[in-house]
């Protein structure tokens, strides 16, 4: 029986109190974005500043903040491709970490919607068989998200030389407005790949699929239940947009606006996201006609 959004919602908001757990994979994944940055800004600290510093015999602790500031544009402009290379491998492999997280957090969703209950067993399981072949899903997205820089093209040509546009912007009014046209539809075209790539992930990590696979029974599952796939897609950004909102609001409040990252960034590890997953794994299971852990059999467990 195909669930309407509002019972699957409610559903879904009751899988998730009973298996709060499934915040597991995105905390580790927040701890791996940390680590990441911090390995980051070492390896570029190694490969470019020391070498610069000791080169030049500079006393770390004398150099002005313009000194530095002309340090790190010529470290910049001299190692730019290098910085690119660098840049995209340590991408890559967060890409594959964050991988193995979303797959666990897919897998942990699955196996409480199914079974009524979870664990680390169910996330370290949906990682190891699918994080591959889900970081090859997220690639291939990030690359086609790149792509659509294409409609920004026309608009920076007909800009022309950036100095001159600066100094009078009324001389790249045509290019302006091509620019601001591309921008428009290169978040049109951002919205359309969101929402054909709505359930790709769920359906490589619930049904096992590879990346080929996975992109066509997502798109079909989408395309048979288009209308209630994109309430619940804009159900999910709304959530997303609303603690923005709220985070705009509290900061006229001066004590909770100090606090208010913090709050936001918890809320959306411990409770956002997981019941994200939850939905969206109990509608890709329920569409395609998948055993569901009801509710009847949550009051037999009591």
């Amino acid at each position: 029986m195909l669930e309407d959004i509002g019972t699957l919602i409610s559903k879904g908001f009751g899988t998730w109190t009973k298996n709060l757990n499934i915040c597991v994979p995105f905390i580790f994944d927040m701890m791996a974005a940390i680590v990441f940055f911090i390995f980051s800004l070492f390896v570029f600290t190694v490969i470019f500043i020391v070498p610069l510093v000791s080169q030049q015999n500079i006393d770390p602790e004398s150099i002005s903040p313009e000194e530095m500031l002309s340090m790190f544009s010529n470290v910049f402009s001299e190692n730019m491709w290098l910085l690119i290379l660098v840049g995209i491998i340590i991408y890559l492999l967060y890409m594959l970490v964050q991988s193995f997280f979303a797959a666990g957090a897919i897998g942990m969703a699955r196996s409480a919607s199914q079974k009524g209950n979870t664990d680390l067993r169910d996330m370290f399981h949906a990682g190891r068989e699918n994080y591959l072949n889900l970081f090859l899903i997220k690639l291939l997205v990030s690359l086609l998200v790149l792509s659509g820089m294409v409609f920004l093209v026309p608009g920076i040509i007909s800009i022309g030389d950036i100095d001159i546009f600066l100094t009078n912007p009324d001389s790249g009014f045509v290019g302006t407005t091509i620019l601001t046209v591309g921008m428009l539809v290169w978040v049109l075209y951002l919205i359309i790949l969101s929402l054909v790539f709505f359930l790709v992930e769920y359906a490589l990590v619930i049904d096992g699929l590879d990346p080929i696979g996975a992109i066509e029974q997502g798109i079909s599952v989408f395309r048979k239940n288009m209308f209630p796939a994109f309430l619940i897609w804009f159900w999910v950004i709304i959530l997303t947009v609303a603690l923005t909102l709220i985070g705009e609001i509290i900061s006229y409040v001066d004590i909770v606006a100090q606090i208010w990252p913090f709050l936001q960034l918890v809320l959306s590890i411990i409770v956002i996201q997981p019941l994200i997953a939850v939905w969206l794994t109990r509608f890709y299971l329920n569409r395609t006609e998948k055993k569901l852990y009801s509710f009847e059999d949550y009051m037999l467990d009591y």
